[in-house]
């Protein structure tokens, strides 16, 4: 707990109006207030949280933090810019980093949900109570609520973090996006152990260049963020992560891959891991799962954790992600759910199934208002695996979801003829005409969906589950 004097102080803070009052947490969002709380408004996507001040007070807000002036009956403190002093404060009232958690962060372009996943199925089956904040959903215990973002904004992640502390929990896992990086949602952290899993071409409708997006994510290895890093070193990029963390930390950063601190073998056996320890996963959960697993594994070994007790929780965790490469049910033809909305993520995924099938079929959709020079190289990755491609919509957003579809078709016509290409726009039918093309031992990769719920059109987000689409589309409800 802290004044707002204290906060005005440490903070530099002007403050307008009202008396000293006790906050006891902070939020950035009105749904978030509870007695006693800061509520710090800024602008958002759609308005700015000033408007939304009388619902807070009637929540119970204490007290408000904006870069706008404002007539109010609790005290006012003002900032240029709130949003990127929201982590530290957060931190500052909540001893975010005196709770006595264990903090591991994974970052990169694809992989980070499975990689969090194993991380935290491998901690509990170690005995360490641990929580997860990942986009597929935050865990305390056995309580579980789906994520409206992939990291938190900075108030809602340090609360996330008292409350795993207040439920007796050890240690904490969390994702963590470029977004977060950049708007300060992770600020007031230091994470114990931070992973990299890859960089892949995606959002550079917001950071430009390839260079400029692996800056961002080389943030985390950086000693306001992290203690020890752990990279996954599988191209350049990797290469320059480790450089990067280690011009940071040289004795706290090791590599994953040919020549590093770690190297591993996958084969139908498991997973071997030699290097600084060795170990055997005894798990066969292909290739592109593999690489999530060595990395969570590595990062428990560089955070003091066994290689005997690793060994043995994997054993026993589960490994199937929501939402990635996720088999929809053992009733054939088989249906996989991915999240894939990324080239290299579609084709490695495309890639593992092929080897195993002697049909695939893949139903592509790509999202709106997002890195539209990335569709066609998704077109592209498919078209090299896939015998039939049945393109249809994903998150359209306010984009002309047709414009959408006829990048990804011109990807896939750079190496497919015409007649391996079905379109059809609305995806519960799409799912239907793939199962109808894949015929005896094939399978459908469905790219995109992955754990969503919903899809996002013209502005409005309309329910909408692939799992239960796909079993749907295989008569199983």
């Amino acid at each position: 707990m802290r004044t707002t004097s204290e906060i005005a102080e440490a903070f530099d803070l002007g403050i307008l109006v009202g008396n000293q009052v006790d906050i006891t947490s902070v939020a950035i969002s009105s749904l978030d207030v509870v007695p006693g709380c800061l509520f710090i408004a800024v602008q958002g996507e759609k308005a700015h949280g000033i408007n939304f001040l009388s619902e807070a007070i009637a929540s119970g807000a204490a007290a408000v933090l904006s870069d706008r002036p404002v007539k109010s009956d609790i005290p006012v403190l003002m900032h240029p810019d709130p949003r990127s002093i929201a982590g530290d404060i957060s931190a500052f009232v909540m001893g975010t980093m005196d709770l006595g958690l264990q903090i591991f962060g994974v970052t990169g372009t694809n992989g980070k949900t499975s990689t969090v996943f194993f991380l935290h199925q491998l901690l509990l089956h170690m005995g360490v109570k641990a929580g997860l904040s990942s986009s597929a959903f935050t865990q305390i215990n056995k309580h579980r609520v789906d994520s409206a973002l992939t990291t938190p904004e900075a108030p809602r992640l340090h609360n996330l973090l008292f409350e795993m502390a207040d439920a007796d929990t050890k240690a904490a896992v969390v994702e963590v996006s470029a977004q977060a990086l950049v708007r300060h949602r992770v600020d007031g952290l230091v994470f114990d152990v931070a992973g990299f899993t890859n960089l892949t071409r995606d959002h550079l409708d917001e950071f430009g260049t390839m260079e400029n997006y692996l800056s961002v994510k080389a943030m985390l290895f950086t000693k306001k963020f992290s203690r020890r890093s752990v990279i996954n070193v599988e191209d350049r990029f990797g290469e320059q992560m480790l450089d990067l963390a280690r011009a940071e930390s040289p004795e706290g950063s090791v590599g994953i891959g040919q020549n590093q601190d770690y190297s591993f073998e996958v084969t139908a056996a498991g997973i071997k891991i030699t290097g600084r320890q060795e170990l055997f996963l005894a798990r066969d959960i292909g290739p592109l799962m593999s690489k999530n697993l060595v990395l969570a594994a590595v990062m428990l070994l560089e955070a003091g954790y066994s290689a005997k007790a690793v060994t043995a929780a994997a054993l026993q965790i589960e490994t199937l992600v929501p939402g990635r490469l996720q088999l929809v049910s053992e009733t054939t033809p088989h249906i996989y759910l991915d999240y894939a909305h990324t080239p290299q993520a579609v084709e490695l995924a495309a890639q593992e199934l092929s080897d195993k099938y002697s049909k695939l079929v893949i139903v592509l959709g790509a999202s709106g208002d997002r890195d539209s020079g990335k569709r066609i190289e998704m077109g592209r990755a498919a078209g090299k695996y896939a015998n039939h491609i049945v393109v249809t919509d994903q998150h359209p957003r306010i984009e002309d979801p047709a414009l959408i579809r006829a990048a990804l078709i011109a990807g896939i016509l750079e190496g497919s003829p015409a007649n391996s290409i079905s379109e059809i726009d609305d995806p519960a039918l799409a799912i239907s005409k793939a199962v109808d093309l894949v015929g005896a031992g094939g399978a459908i990769l469905w790219c995109g969906p992955g754990h969503l719920k919903y899809r996002e059109v013209k502005g409005k987000k309309l329910p909408f589950d692939a799992y239960l689409q796909a079993r749907k589309a295989l008569d199983l409800d």
